[in-house]
């Protein structure tokens, strides 16, 4: 299952410009439009979860890892895609999603997560133990020390090797979490500019291949591919820094340096096309997208809402979906997703609530209210399709498809499109479409 991306991140190690992009993502619309490019392309495609979207107590999505995979698998199924070019994986699998805990009980938790991915059949884990406990000593900026990451990193990958021998599995590959993007976008500028040091991540590569020899592990070695590093791209509620490849450059040379892998950017949501291809021409051959996805779900959700208003308003008899004050009241009932993140006066926060890159509206698809609401959009305007103009008013970029038939007036193939339209950037960055 692992072998042709393999190939893939070792023909970006050569210098071909060839890599990879993983979708990740719960968003059922956000996994058909991967899989749709994936099939056209001929091309595997990554879909992700991360410990926080999935996990053996439901995660916020309210997933298992065993129901993300049926999702998956079943929408693969029903695009005829053969099982092998779909890899599923876990992202940032670790204690974070019970960091607030003491460690004892978040590793503990997060040993849970590996058995369940594994046995699941996930064949890439990244494997991320940087994030401090409630108990956790710290160093002066409040960062764990190396060696606790590498030991707890280890240790998650001798549950995972464990689990495989037990079940009979596929050995999974592995990614390493060293200078690890925090999940969901940076907070401060700092993070979001911040390039890894080369020296910090060739003394963690080269920690944790010394700690997995010494703990029997070194036959795993071959399947670690690729190391989590800063690239200096990162996004903010309102900011996108680009990738710069001059102020990372340092980091790019170390590469033919480092043992067998290639690095793994996170946040590389948000940028053009060409500095997405400038990350790969960088030997950053897996490039993970998150948010992006399903930003576009939200702005083509919304716009088709205003387009049912204007279209419905008048209707008797029918009810309309009230999508976006439905996530609204969803948001203001439930602050916990977004309270810590957005701050300024109450108009400040409700702009950043729709509107924000960092795109924590995400965590509330799945509530009762908002998904019956957009069941209900979803009914009306497949029930009384729009007029055309105001796809020309309210998704201009869609129009021309709509208006010559290559895209059906359906509201569903609309969001997929448009999130498509995102996914075909990595897909051209990756060198899949050539």
């Amino acid at each position: 299952m692992t072998a042709v991306l393999t190939d893939i991140l070792q023909a970006n190690r050569r210098g071909e410009h060839k890599g990879v992009y993983a979708a990740c993502t719960v968003n059922r619309l956000a996994i058909q439009a991967a899989l749709r490019q994936a099939r056209r392309d001929r091309w595997p495609v990554l879909i992700e979860a991360t410990a926080q979207q999935v996990n053996p107590e439901g995660g916020y999505s309210g997933l298992t890892p065993a129901d993300f995979a049926v999702m998956v698998r079943r929408e693969a199924a029903a695009l005829g895609m053969a099982r092998g070019r779909v890899i599923l994986g876990g992202d940032h699998v670790g204690p974070h999603p019970w960091s607030a805990g003491a460690a004892i009980g978040a590793m503990a938790k997060a040993r849970a997560l590996v058995r369940e991915l594994v046995g699941g059949g996930f064949a890439k884990l990244h494997l991320d133990t940087t994030t401090p406990c409630r108990d956790d000593p710290r160093g002066p900026n409040g960062s764990l020390c190396m060696d606790l990451i590498v030991q707890r990193t280890v240790d998650l990958m001798r549950v995972a090797e464990n689990t495989v021998r037990r079940a009979g599995k596929q050995p999974p590959i592995y990614v390493l979490g060293s200078d690890v993007p925090l999940p969901g976008g940076a907070t401060a500028a700092a993070d979001r500019e911040r390039v890894s040091p080369p020296e910090e991540i060739a003394a963690f590569v080269g920690a944790v291949r010394k700690a997995m020899t010494k703990s029997g592990l070194a036959i795993a070695w071959p399947r670690v591919v690729a190391v989590v590093v800063r690239t200096g791209a990162d996004f903010s509620c309102r900011n996108v820094q680009p990738f710069d490849a001059g102020r990372a450059s340092a980091l790019i040379a170390l590469i033919d340096a480092l043992p067998g892998v290639v690095y793994e950017a996170h946040a590389t949501d948000y940028q053009t096309p060409g500095a997405l291809g400038q990350m790969i021409a960088s030997r950053m051959a897996i490039l993970k997208v998150g948010p992006w996805l399903t930003y576009a779900f939200r702005e083509t959700a919304f716009a088709l809402a205003r387009i049912e208003q204007l279209t419905l308003a008048t209707r008797r008899g029918v009810r309309r979906s009230r999508l976006i004050e439905t996530m609204e009241a969803a948001m203001l009932a439930d602050p916990r997703h977004w309270q810590q993140h957005y701050q300024g006066a109450a108009e400040e926060t409700r702009w950043l609530r729709i509107h924000s890159y960092s795109d924590r509206i995400r965590y509330y698809w799945h509530y009762p209210g908002p998904q019956a609401a957009f069941k209900r959009l979803v009914a009306n305007l497949r029930r009384y399709p729009p007029p055309a103009p105001l796809f020309a008013e309210h998704l201009p970029a869609i129009y021309p498809r709509v208006a010559d038939g290559r895209l059906a007036p359906e509201p569903e193939a609309i969001i997929r499109h448009q999130i498509g339209g995102v996914i075909a950037h990595y897909a051209d960055a990756c060198g899949a479409r050539g």
